[in-house]
């Protein structure tokens, strides 16, 4: 995701709107996970979240794999981002009044046969232990979790990405620092990145879909009674390959 650096800047524009934007700091600390077997993959996920009360946030992020090395050591993530807001106090028609729009980090560790962690900023640093997922809907959960729309500070868990992939956010303002102009938007609920988004993003979503594709193939997936849950993992990865790829779905 691109991401300017602005000093704190209050801007007449849109008509009594007051724009501002200051520089922020973000870490996740440096962690440390069992890593025998070299079967740890890391992931850092970058997330841009603007906040629009009373309507629902919106949230756009990637993921960029970390190396892990054999002692399963996950170095620390440092970046130097923005936050910007629009304020509004003479918009007498708009039931927003003020926009805010902030970027953090997370880190999500994943295991083949154990839960996904997930590592959040200025959490201390410590070392992790796994904790087994025991079946295949616990192991279809994990890469759930590892591609899973982020929760902010204390907030419940949006949900998984599978189930708001075709939703559809109310149409919503943008506004553009360059020209301070408004334009209206209707944009998807997902905020997952396409493959279009970097090259690292498109290597994640590729490694998840080959995951499910991994479950949708095990002696498990092939009991009675699991066709249903079979059907769902093949059709997860068919859908991040597409979504990695960018093409029609």
């Amino acid at each position: 995701m691109r991401r300017w650096i602005f000093l704190i800047a209050l801007l007449p524009n849109c008509t009594g709107c007051l724009y501002y934007a200051y520089p922020t700091l973000v870490h996740t600390p440096e962690v440390t996970v069992p890593n025998r077997d070299g079967s740890v993959h890391a992931f850092r996920v970058d997330v841009d979240r603007t906040d629009r009360p009373p309507e629902r946030p919106v949230t756009r992020y990637s993921l960029a794999r970390i190396p892990v090395n054999e002692r399963g050591v996950i170095p620390s993530q440092v970046e130097l981002a923005h936050a910007t807001g629009l304020y509004k106090p003479l918009a007498e028609n708009d039931n927003v009044r003020n926009e805010h729009s902030h970027f953090t980090i997370l880190v999500r560790l994943y295991r083949p046969g154990s839960r996904t962690m997930t590592v959040r900023a200025w959490d201390r640093a410590r070392d992790l232990q796994w904790d087994p997922a025991p079946d295949l809907i616990a192991q279809e959960k994990a890469i759930d979790d590892l591609l899973g729309v982020p929760a902010i500070g204390d907030e419940a868990t949006p949900g998984a990405w599978w189930e708001v992939k075709d939703a559809k956010l109310p149409e919503r303002s943008e506004f553009n620092v360059l020209t301070h102009t408004m334009t209206a938007t209707i944009t998807s609920a997902l905020g997952l990145q396409s493959g279009q988004e970097s090259t690292a993003q498109r290597q994640a979503l590729l490694f998840a879909a080959s995951e499910y594709d991994r479950l949708a193939s095990s002696k498990r997936a092939s009991f009675t009674g699991m066709e249903a849950v079979r059907e769902r993992l093949q059709q997860k990865a068919i859908w991040l390959r597409r979504h990695a790829e960018q093409t029609e779905r």
